[in-house]
Order: structure tokens, then sequence, then C-alpha cells
């Protein structure tokens, strides 16, 4: 089966050490590139979480952050800094979140366009066929992203190819990035086929249902690796995660700043009546 294009799956586990096994595991070449090449995973930057160098991004105008997840965030990055960590909140990449969202949602959809129906995919034909130039609803990305000319899928490929070099500049500065997971905790599913009409509650308000894709984008894009650590719950006892993003082909120093995290801040809890 061909390998997709960013929109992949990774393996879930209680703790670091466990996902640190999982990795070594599962990361390699297929059947037909084994007799090439074999991964060598680089040994994480650091051992110690005060010796790490960390960029932070907690919110963006793109996908709001509601305070049940916000305050959770901060009082981790809080105990990281009280663990002696360098600590920057302001530190970018150098791409504006519009056009990050935009390239990402782009090259997200052209990805699983390949596994529409084809009934599904005349319908992308159709919306596309009616869009502005100035609609950027999620309904608007899902039919150009899944319509995309082979030759604009190559100009998008070339972006975010310069994107990783600026990824990778900034990660001779920084070890890791930590960013929210998502604006809010688990919140129940909506089936509406009208993505446009999927919303999630914010701080009270109903904001759309994509604005939750912005922070996975950040990792996904750019082929870097990301670790979800949780840090808390919220007052109705949900989870909340904090994502730790770190330089592409770095996936053991994520996974180790996970596991001082957890062993700082406290990892998985088992909740009520777990069996």
């Amino acid at each position: 089966m061909t390998p997709t294009d960013i929109s992949v799956v990774g393996p879930m586990t209680r703790h670091a050490e466990d996902l640190d096994l999982a990795l070594r595991a599962l990361a390699g070449p297929d059947l037909l590139q084994r007799m090439a090449w074999r991964v060598e995973l680089p040994p994480p930057r650091h051992r110690r979480l005060g010796e790490f160098r960390i960029a932070v991004w907690a919110s963006s105008p793109l996908c709001r952050i509601d305070t049940s997840v916000s305050d959770l965030f901060d009082r981790a990055i809080n105990a990281i800094v009280r663990a002696g960590a360098t600590v920057d909140d302001a530190a970018r990449p150098g791409i504006a979140d519009e056009e990050h969202h935009r390239l990402f949602m782009l090259l997200l959809r052209a990805a699983t366009a390949s596994r529409m129906r084809d009934e599904d995919f005349a319908r992308q034909q159709e919306i596309a066929a009616t869009l502005a130039d100035d609609d950027f609803s999620d309904r608007a990305a899902v039919a150009r992203g899944a319509t995309l000319l082979h030759r604009a899928w190559g100009d998008a490929n070339e972006a975010r190819t310069k994107l990783r070099f600026t990824w990778r500049e900034f990660f001779e500065r920084f070890d890791v990035l930590l960013t929210p997971v998502g604006a809010t905790a688990a919140f129940p599913h909506n089936h509406n086929p009208n993505r446009d009409e999927r919303t999630v509650s914010v701080n009270g308000k109903a904001v759309p249902y994509a604005e939750q894709l912005f922070f996975a984008g950040l990792a996904s894009l750019s082929y870097l690796p990301a670790t979800a650590v949780p840090i808390g719950l919220t007052g109705e006892g949900l989870p909340v995660g904090l994502q730790i993003i770190g330089p592409e082909g770095e996936d053991p120093t994520t996974i180790e700043f996970a596991r001082l995290l957890a062993a700082e801040i406290g990892g998985f809890a088992p909740p009520p009546a777990y069996a």
C-alpha cells in the first residue's frame, strides 16, 4: 500500500517509555526499501528538563483556546520554567499563521482525496468550480485541496520544502516547540455533513470545529515529530494535552521531553472506575 502524505497515525501509550519502544518497533523502511536503507534515530538532545531551550506557541487568532485548556497549559509552562529551562513565548518560524494553515489544509485535503468515493470526489469538483477566491471556509479548503491539479500540488510542495528549511533554522535555536493540542478538551461528535455548521464551544462561544486543526498542522505540514502529553483534567474531568514539536527526524527528543515533563508534573492518571 502506498504511504500517504501528512494524513498519518501514530502509537498511543500511557507512558513515554512505552512510546519510545513503540516508535523503535514501528519505524523503518517498508519491504520494497529494506535492502537500501535503515532508520537510525539520534539520541535525545538533553536528559534534563532544565537543559532544554523551549519555544512556546500558546495561542493564535486562528485557534482560540478555552480557558479550561489554557489554565492547565500555563501551569505546565510555569513548572517547566521552575525546572530551569529557557523559555521563549514569542519565537515563531517566520511564516504567518494564515499562510501556514492554508498550505497545511491544501496539502492535507489533497492527501486524503484518494480515499474519497467517486461520488464524493465529483461533489468536491462541483463545489470547487463555484468558489470565490476569498472563500477560506472549511468547505472551500476541502474542495480546493481535493481537486488540486498536480502542477499546483507541486508548487505547494515546493513551498512546504522551503518551510522545512525554515523550521530547520528554528530548531537550531530551540530544542522543542510547545503548543496546545487543541482549543478544547474532548467534545461530543457532530456528524453534520455541512462542515461549516460544525462548531465547538470555546469560552462559551460557538467557533468552527476546523479551528482545532491549527496546532496539529504546525507539526504535520513539515514532517515534524510531535508528542502529546497529558497535563491535567478540566473541571469536568476531561484530559487536556500539551503538544511537543521537535526537529525533523528527532523523535526521541520530543519523547524524552514528554517523559521528563511527566516526571515533573505527573503523567497518565487512570480515570475513575478504570479497569
